[in-house]
């Protein structure tokens, strides 16, 4: 069982360091670390890297390409990061420096592009002008990351099998809008734990279903369980 939980820390940083030494006593050491941490409390990511956890910097890059790679070495020379997000909308000159950016960086950060959030339907993408349908438009993008050599790309879970079947299983994916069983209040294209791991998600990302839990060391140790049977 290939797939990985990638547990979301869009909370305060006292909980989030609460977060990260239950998840890493189960054995899951990967954060995503999002504005809300990032522009606050950017020193969580030494917590968790000196702790022994990896972290994915989701803050979706997206502007002119030179503006963009200046960004990402800046961070890179400062913080230990496993994997980022750019957005596949900043174009095809965008990626491409951002790829040439970390080219030399060892160990290399994994790149993610986002494709369409998972908040958004057919309606958004019609308000903005789109003129396909959304897997058509995350389909598109994710060809366009593929292109320019980007790792993989974040989808929701409704495109991880079209994803897999256009760029090939090796180009990642990782995957929010993903359900334990509640409501994704904020989320529209989701589905299960157990569909998604089938779908062959590479990355999964869960937040809110742990961390709003009464119990989280038991939704820890179920998860663990659930992907040991796998």
């Amino acid at each position: 069982m290939n797939t990985k939980v990638v547990i979301a820390l869009d909370i305060e940083e006292k909980k989030a360091k609460d977060i990260v030494d239950i998840a890493l006593k189960y054995g899951f050491d990967l954060f995503k670390v999002g504005h809300l941490l990032f522009d606050t409390h950017p020193e969580i990511i030494d917590y968790i890297t000196s702790s022994g956890g990896k972290v994915i910097l989701d803050l979706k890059f997206n502007d002119i390409p030179s503006v963009i790679a200046k960004a990402i070495i800046a961070i890179l020379k400062k913080y230990k990061i496993f994997a980022f997000t750019v957005h596949s909308l900043g174009g095809e000159q965008m990626l491409k420096e951002v790829v040439s950016t970390v080219i030399n960086y060892k160990p290399k950060p994994i790149i993610f592009a986002v494709t369409v959030l998972t908040s958004l339907s057919k309606t958004d993408l019609k308000i903005f002008g789109f003129k396909t349908d959304v897997k058509t438009t995350v389909v598109n993008l994710a060809k366009l990351a593929k292109k320019t050599k980007v790792d993989g790309v974040v989808c929701s879970p409704k495109e991880v099998r079209l994803i897999k079947e256009t760029c090939g299983e090796k180009f990642l994916t990782l995957v929010p809008g993903v359900s334990l069983g509640g409501k994704n209040i904020d989320q529209k294209r989701t589905d299960t734990i157990e569909k998604v791991v089938k779908y062959g998600a590479d990355f999964i990302v869960l937040g809110r279903t742990i961390y709003e839990s009464k119990n989280v060391e038991i939704i820890f140790k179920n998860l663990s369980i659930f992907l040991n049977q796998q």
